[in-house]
């Protein structure tokens, strides 16, 4: 049996729609500092496709097959490595006057226990409104707890990574069929504002993630995209050269934040955690790590041409210690970790329902996933 779950997989998923980016990685190699120590070629999880003697770093990997996974920039010992977001684009449309909100990541919370007076800071620059993204994972779960109950037999893995996403659409097209059809909390957030509430101008994320930059860019040209990614750890090297002292800006909340912090992913800490809760009778599984995941993913693959059984549902991330800790973070202040939500209290969990209901009513599944017509009845 595949990971010691006895659930068979049975009928067939709906096929993603996702198509591959053309090649504009975020990564990049400065090769006047390499030293071809192959440091980031042993790291990269498409490093034994580039094992021949002439290849001594991941640039060609980068120019072509990359898929922002970002262990080779977290490796290499000469900096060699570097990344791009979108924080010189989004603080040139600050400065010509645009107006812009940002969507945040929970992981702004943890690496910026000021961050009220981050947004202080921002509000003068030009950045109308705050958006918690944690709370719109509920619409997240909500549709995947709707694909699942249509296809019962159908194994799943979860698509709120975007490197892993990037791996899977690029290169595993086996597992696309697999790879649950719903955009991530980032995409839904944005959806949501912009077609179910009156917001209307331009948005940003501040992201713990070198890869949503790709995922932005793929998704850029919906009417409901997102415009740049700036990531916490370019937007701290930022404040520190620009000698900002936040404690110097008054407080500014998010824009929804009398609504809490959701009641799926807030409270529960993951995705399998959300669904042990809401769809007790499935079998589900957590993997993470740069190191693990892509051969995890390898002997999925194998698993499903041999016909194994499979989880419900495989909560995968490429940073092994999740989001939080992302690529895009740089160095992780440890004092802050949190270890996941506690388990909800039976009152949560009924409000958690009835939020559901309310979706049902008010909300377009079609909306929130990239093929209704794969998944519906």
């Amino acid at each position: 049996m595949f990971c010691g779950i006895s659930q068979a997989a049975g009928a067939q998923a709906p096929v993603c729609t996702m198509t591959p980016l053309l090649r504009q990685t975020e990564i990049s190699v400065v090769d006047r500092q390499c030293r071809t120590c192959k440091a980031c070629l042993k790291s990269c999880p498409l490093g034994n496709s580039y094992t021949n003697p002439g290849c001594l770093s991941v640039e060609p990997i980068v120019n072509q097959d990359c898929i922002a996974c970002g262990a080779c920039y977290q490796r290499c010992p000469h900096k060699a490595v570097d990344y791009q977001d979108d924080i010189e684009l989004f603080l040139d449309e600050l400065a010509a006057g645009r107006t812009l909100s940002l969507l945040v990541a929970p992981a702004v919370r943890r690496h910026f226990p000021d961050y009220r007076q981050l947004f202080g800071f921002l509000k003068t620059l030009g950045v109308k409104s705050f958006y918690n993204v944690l709370l719109r994972a509920d619409i997240t779960i909500w549709a995947y707890l709707q694909i699942l109950r249509r296809r019962k037999n159908t194994p799943f893995i979860s698509s709120p990574c975007a490197a892993v996403n990037n791996y899977i659409i690029n290169h595993a097209p086996r597992l696309q069929e697999h790879l649950m059809p719903v955009y991530s909390p980032l995409q839904c957030t944005a959806i949501y504002l912009r077609k179910y509430t009156a917001v209307r101008e331009p948005l940003a994320f501040l992201s713990p993630c070198i890869a949503k930059r790709g995922e932005i860019r793929r998704h850029r040209t919906n009417q409901y995209g997102i415009k740049y990614s700036v990531t916490i750890n370019r937007l701290k090297q930022y404040l520190h050269t620009a000698g900002i002292n936040l404690a110097n800006y008054e407080p500014v909340d998010f824009a929804d934040s009398y609504e809490g912090n959701g009641l799926t992913l807030g409270a529960h800490g993951g995705v399998c955690e959300c669904f042990a809760e809401y769809l007790p009778a499935g079998r589900y599984q957590k993997i993470s790590g740069t190191g693990s995941v892509y051969n995890f993913l390898a002997d999925y693959q194998a698993a499903l041409v041999d016909k194994q059984a499979l989880p419900t549902l495989l909560e995968v991330y490429n940073c092994a210690a999740g989001c939080d800790s992302g690529t895009g973070v740089g160095a992780y202040p440890g004092s802050s970790i949190l270890t996941g939500g506690e388990k909800p209290f039976p009152s949560q969990t009924q409000q958690a329902e009835s939020a559901f209901q309310r979706f049902d009513r008010e909300l377009d599944l079609a909306d929130f996933i990239w093929n209704y017509q794969a998944i519906s009845m």
